[in-house]
């Protein structure tokens, strides 16, 4: 009897494992799921004052910039998701903890209009800007437009075209410039 028991509860420990070592997942694969962005706000401030302007970027419409000419400004960059005015996500925060994986890059076509990353910048592992933060350098009036691009997992972070840096692009958006003389 005390043989069957124990051929018994061997049967009943064998089947155990096998039905608790079913092919259950413990290690899902994590997805990267694309974030909405809806607005993307440029904070621009002349160098050496606290004169600030917010030009905005929306699905549905767009600031125009004027800047004024021979003049230097501090640029930062914000991307949202305010597809529920309820609830804004402010997704530059993940751009930013994800610094290694995210690229800011403008392209223009104003004439003498330069754009540098600024000392107070988000530099990734490898000690490149990411471009959250710019300083912008104007010369001569001129019109144009900046075209801002947010690049998911770029391949390079240097380049001067938008082709040059691989990788997959998040955002594009397009802001009118107009560098005036000043009156």
């Amino acid at each position: 009897m005390k043989t069957m028991i124990n051929k018994l509860a061997f049967i009943f420990s064998i089947a155990f494992i096998f039905v608790s070592c079913g092919d259950d997942d413990e290690n899902p694969i994590v997805i990267n799921e694309e974030e909405t962005i809806t607005t993307v706000k440029l904070t621009v401030t002349e160098s050496g004052t606290t004169n600030s302007q917010v030009y905005d970027w929306t699905t549905d419409s767009k600031d125009d910039i004027t800047l004024a000419s021979n003049t230097s400004y501090n640029i930062k960059i914000q991307f949202l998701d305010e597809s529920d005015p309820s609830n804004v996500e402010d997704i530059t925060e993940e751009v930013i903890l994800e610094k290694d994986e995210h690229f800011v890059f403008y392209q223009t076509t104003v004439n003498g209009l330069t754009f540098t990353s600024a000392s107070d910048d988000t530099v990734d592992s490898g000690n490149i800007s990411i471009n959250i933060s710019t300083d912008w350098s104007s010369t001569g009036a001129a019109t144009g437009v900046i075209r801002a691009f947010l690049i998911h997992e770029p391949t390079t972070k240097t380049g001067n075209d938008r082709d040059d840096f691989g990788g997959e692009t998040d955002i594009e958006v397009d802001f009118n410039v107009s560098v005036v003389d000043p009156v």
